[in-house]
C-alpha cells in the first residue's frame, strides 16, 4: 500500500513539475518573444530617461546692433557624494578646475554625509567642460537660461517678456516667438545600481537649434531722446501718461516708441502697449482726414469761406464751440486755426457712407498690421447707426476712437504723398552667424488720396506751425508741419469735465519728410490741456534732439563730393555715450575735437556727429547731458558676445558703456566678466579670440555640445 502511495505521489510531483515548467516556458516565450517590445520599453524607462536639451533663445537688437534683450546660459553643478569616484584624482582635479573649488575643499565636501551637495551656480561652461562633467558618475548638471533686458529706454510693454519655459508671453517676445525660440534638443540619461546617474558619450542625441536673432527698426539713440523728452513732458504738464511715436513715413518702420506714466498713471500694470491698445478721441488731429476728404472729392476749395459764428454755433443737431471767437475764415484758415464750426459747416452735407468709406481707407476701424499682441481696432460705428450729430462730430475728431499708432500712420500717409503703409517693428531675422533668415520689407497698402491733395494738406499743416495753433512745434533750422488736437474724455455716457487728451502729430522736413512724430498726453493739467501748449512743445524738443544728435534729418544737396583732407588733419569721432562732462572734454581734447555740452551735470545721452564719423580736427561735437538719479545707470549688465566676430563684440560692449580689451583675432571664445554680470559703468571686459574652425557634425553620437 505504501509503495503504491509513494508511486502516486511521485507521479503527482512529476506532473506538477512538468506543468510548472511548461508555465514558465510559456511565460518566458510570452515575455521574450510575444511581448518583447513592450517589456523592452518598460526596462528602458526604468534605466534610460530622455532629457530635454533646451535651445538658447535669440537676442533682440536695435537697428544699429545695440542689444535690447539677450539670453545667456549658465549651469548649476552639484554632486551626489556616494556616487562620485572621489579616489579618482584625475576626475577630482577636473571637477576642481571647472568649479573653481580647491581640491582640499572639494574632498571635504565629498566626505559629508549628504544625499546631494550643490557645488557652483551660474557657471559659464565650455563645450569640453560640459562633456567632462556629463561623463562623471554622481555629477548633476542643470542648465539655466536667463533673459536680460539691457535697455531701460525701450518700454517693457513693447519688448515684452518670457515665461519659465522661455516662451514669449507679451510684446515683441510673443509676436516674434517663432523666430526667437528655436527648437529644443534631447539626450539620454542612464541610471545604474543605487540610482546612480550617468551619460554615455556614444549615446544618441539631438542638438538643439538655437533661436534666431531679431533686428528691430528701433534706433536706441532716437529712443533715448524720445523717452527722455516724453518723461520730462509728462512730469512738466502733470499728465496721467504720455505716448510718443516716431516713424519713417516712406517705409512704415517705427524708429522709436515711448510710453511714460505720470504720478497718476498705471501703465506699468498693462502687459500690452498703450500705443496699440489705448483708444482715445483724436480731436482736431482728425481734421486731416476730414479736410483731405473734402478736397479730394472736390466739395470745397482752399479759398472757400465759412463763417465761424464768433466761437459759438447752434445747429439743429446741437451746439458747438471754438476756443476763440472767429468771424469769416477760408477753408485753409479754418484748419490752421482749428475752427470746429467751420469744419462742421464744410462737411455737414457730405454723404455718410462716402465719408465712412474714406475713413476706412486710412485704416481706422481695423488693426494697423503692426506685429504686437492685443492691438485694438479702435471704434468706428457703421453709418446705419449714426445719428444726425455723428458725422459733424466725427469730422472734428469726436464719436470715433483711434489708437496712437493708427493716427501716426494717418500722418505718414500724408507725409509720403498719399499712400497708407503698414507700421513695422522688425527689419530682419538673423541666424547666429549673421546670415539673413528673413527680411521685413515695407508694405504699401493702398493710395488714399492724390498727390495734389497731399501737397495741399502739407501746405495746410505747414501754416499750422508757422501761424496757427502749432507755433510751439517749430524747430530752428527745420521746416515743420503738423496739426494740434484737443479732445475731452468721455466715460461712455457723457464728457467728463477737466479731463482732456492733448496731442500733436507732425512731420519734418516738409518737402521731403524723413520722420513723422506723434505725441499724445492723457489728462494734462490746466492750462496745458491744449495740444499746442504741451504736446507740440514735446514734439519740438524731440525733433530738435534728433536733429542735433543723429543724421536722420540731414538732407545732402545733389552733387555733393567727398574731400580727403589727409589723416593728419582728420579724426574719427569716438562714442561719448554715458561719459561725464569732464570725461567728455578730456576725450575730445586728446583727439583734437572741440566739445560743446548742453547741460551742466549728468552723463552724455546723445551726440552729434555720430560715433565713427570722420571730421576735420578742431570740429565741434555737440553733446547732451542727462542728469541721472543716484545709482541710476551706474551698473550695467555685461552683454553676451561669445562666438561673435570681434568687430561686433567690441561695438556691443562699447555701446553698453564698457571698455574692451582683447587678445587674438577671429571670433570671441572667452569673455570676462561673465555675461549678465552687473558691473560699474566704464569697467573693462576682456575678450579672448581665435579663428573659427568648422567641425563636421555627423549628428550620431558624442557628448553634449553647447
Amino acid at each position: 500500500m505504501s509503495v503504491k502511495v509513494s508511486e502516486w505521489r511521485l507521479k503527482l510531483v512529476s506532473i506538477l513539475s512538468i506543468l510548472i515548467l511548461c508555465a514558465i516556458t510559456a511565460r518566458l516565450f510570452q515575455v521574450q518573444v510575444l511581448r518583447h517590445r513592450y517589456y523592452q520599453k518598460r526596462a528602458d524607462l526604468q534605466w534610460k530617461h530622455k532629457k530635454i536639451w533646451p535651445a538658447k533663445r535669440g537676442a533682440i537688437y536695435d537697428r544699429n546692433g545695440v542689444p535690447l534683450a539677450v539670453t545667456y546660459m549658465t549651469y548649476t553643478v552639484g554632486v551626489t557624494p556616494k556616487d562620485f569616484p572621489r579616489n579618482n584624482k584625475e576626475k577630482l582635479n577636473t571637477l576642481s578646475k571647472i568649479t573653481g573649488i580647491k581640491p582640499i575643499a572639494l574632498r571635504k565636501k565629498l566626505a559629508r554625509d549628504c544625499p546631494y551637495i550643490p557645488l557652483a551656480r551660474d557657471l559659464n561652461l565650455t563645450e569640453s567642460d560640459v562633456n567632462a562633467l556629463s561623463s562623471m558618475s554622481g555629477i548633476r548638471l542643470d542648465p539655466n537660461h536667463d533673459r536680460l533686458y539691457l535697455s531701460n529706454a525701450v518700454p517693457r510693454q513693447l519688448v515684452g517678456s518670457v515665461d519659465y519655459k522661455d516662451s514669449g508671453v507679451s510684446g515683441i517676445e510673443k509676436s516674434f516667438d517663432r523666430y526667437l525660440k528655436g527648437d529644443d534638443g534631447w539626450f539620454f540619461e542612464y541610471r545604474g545600481g543605487g540610482r546612480k546617474r550617468y551619460r554615455l558619450l556614444n549615446a544618441p542625441y539631438q542638438r538643439p537649434k538655437d533661436g534666431s536673432n531679431l533686428v528691430l527698426t528701433i534706433d536706441e539713440r532716437v529712443q533715448k531722446i524720445v523717452d527722455y523728452e516724453l518723461d520730462q513732458g509728462v512730469k512738466r504738464y502733470g499728465a496721467r501718461y504720455g505716448v510718443a511715436i516716431v516713424v519713417d513715413p516712406s517705409t512704415g518702420y517705427i524708429i522709436a516708441l515711448s510710453e511714460r506714466a505720470g504720478e497718476k498713471g498705471e501703465m506699468e500694470k498693462l502687459d500690452s502697449s498703450y500705443s496699440v491698445s489705448c483708444i482715445y478721441e483724436p480731436g482736431s488731429t482728425f481734421k486731416l482726414i476730414t479736410d483731405s476728404f473734402l478736397l479730394e472729392k472736390g466739395k470745397v476749395a482752399p479759398d472757400d469761406s465759412f463763417y465761424a459764428e464768433n466761437g459759438k454755433a447752434s445747429f439743429d443737431f446741437g451746439v458747438f464751440h471754438d476756443d476763440h471767437e472767429y468771424g469769416w475764415l477760408s477753408f485753409k484758415e479754418s484748419f490752421v486755426l482749428s475752427s470746429n464750426i467751420c469744419t462742421i459747416k464744410a462737411s455737414m452735407y457730405s454723404d455718410p457712407y462716402e465719408f465712412y468709406n474714406y475713413i476706412l481707407k486710412f485704416g481706422f476701424g481695423a488693426k494697423s498690421g503692426v506685429m504686437l499682441p492685443a492691438e485694438s481696432r479702435g471704434m468706428l460705428a457703421h453709418p446705419k447707426s449714426w445719428s444726425r450729430r455723428t458725422l459733424p462730430s466725427i469730422s472734428i475728431g469726436h464719436e470715433i476712437g483711434v489708437t496712437p499708432i493708427q493716427m501716426a500712420m494717418a500722418y505718414c500717409t500724408l507725409a509720403n504723398g498719399g499712400r497708407l503703409v503698414v507700421p513695422q517693428l522688425a527689419l530682419r531675422v538673423e541666424d547666429g552667424a549673421g546670415g539673413i533668415v528673413k527680411r521685413f520689407k515695407p508694405i504699401k497698402v493702398r493710395r488714399v488720396f492724390s498727390k495734389r491733395t497731399a501737397a495741399l494738406m502739407k501746405d495746410f499743416c505747414r501754416d499750422v506751425v508757422l501761424k496757427g495753433t502749432g507755433k510751439k512745434a517749430a524747430v530752428k533750422g527745420l521746416e515743420v508741419a503738423g496739426k494740434t488736437g484737443t479732445s475731452q474724455k468721455s466715460d461712455g455716457r457723457r464728457y467728463m469735465p477737466d479731463k482732456y487728451v492733448a496731442s500733436f502729430a507732425g512731420f519734418v522736413p516738409v518737402n521731403k519728410p524723413k520722420m513723422v512724430c506723434l505725441v499724445m498726453l492723457d489728462e494734462p493739467r490746466f492750462p496745458y490741456i491744449y495740444g499746442g501748449e504741451s504736446s507740440a512743445v514735446i514734439f519740438s524738443r524731440i525733433v530738435e534732439g534728433i536733429n542735433m544728435t543723429t543724421d536722420i534729418l540731414d538732407v545732402y544737396p545733389e552733387g555733393s563730393i567727398a574731400i580727403d583732407y589727409g589723416k593728419d588733419r582728420t579724426a574719427e569721432v569716438p562714442s561719448f555715450m554715458r561719459l561725464s562732462k569732464s570725461e567728455a572734454f578730456a576725450m575730445g581734447e586728446a583727439i583734437g575735437l572741440t566739445v560743446q555740452c548742453e547741460g551742466e551735470n549728468g552723463f552724455v545721452y546723445s551726440q552729434k556727429p555720430d560715433p565713427g564719423t570722420v571730421v576735420s580736427k578742431g570740429s565741434t561735437v555737440t553733446l547732451r547731458l542727462h542728469t541721472e538719479k543716484k545709482g541710476e545707470g551706474m551698473l550695467v549688465a555685461v552683454p553676451d558676445v561669445r562666438n561673435m566676430s570681434l568687430r561686433k563684440a567690441r561695438r556691443l560692449i562699447i555701446g553698453a558703456g564698457l571698455k574692451c580689451r582683447f587678445e587674438g583675432f577671429g571670433s570671441v571664445k572667452i569673455q570676462r566678466p561673465r555675461p549678465g554680470r552687473k558691473v560699474a559703468r566704464g569697467s573693462e571686459v576682456a575678450l579672448k579670440c581665435r579663428p573659427a574652425v568648422k567641425i563636421a557634425d555627423n549628428g550620431g553620437s558624442g557628448g553634449m555640445i553647447n
